[in-house]
């Protein structure tokens, strides 16, 4: 994998453009660029990538993989990257996971057995 580095925020960049652009719109003042900005901050924060979309990236991976590997490898491949992070979340909200790993361990498993049963339903309803 790649690693990106960001350049430093650099406001110079942000003063050409509102320059430039009030060249092209010169109704727009400081206050107008500044509220487009907050409101652009706020999308940012506010706008999630929707569960269905990201799982559905994870399987588009999972399809390439299958091009050289047996769909099993690949699941248990799959099923291992969400232990090891489920692991990872637990630990992270947990401050003594040694004392609430049963708690986690009963919680990941139901919810998974309940997502596993919803997406079987799905398929045997696509079969009838």
């Amino acid at each position: 994998m790649r690693t990106i580095f960001l350049e430093p925020y650099d406001q110079s960049l942000d003063d050409q453009f509102r320059a430039a652009a009030s060249e092209c719109h010169p109704e727009f003042h400081q206050a107008d660029w500044e509220n487009m900005k907050k409101r652009l901050d706020q999308m940012e924060k506010s706008e999630k990538i929707s569960r269905a979309i990201m799982a559905d990236k994870f399987i588009e991976l999972a399809n390439e993989f299958t091009k050289t590997e047996s769909k099993e490898r690949v699941s248990a491949a799959i099923m291992f990257a969400a232990a090891r992070y489920n692991a990872f979340e637990a630990s992270s909200k947990s401050k003594n996971l040694k004392k609430d790993k049963e708690d986690a361990l009963n919680w990941y498993g139901k919810e998974y057995t309940k997502m596993l049963d919803a997406n079987m339903d799905e398929l045997i309803e696509m079969q009838t």
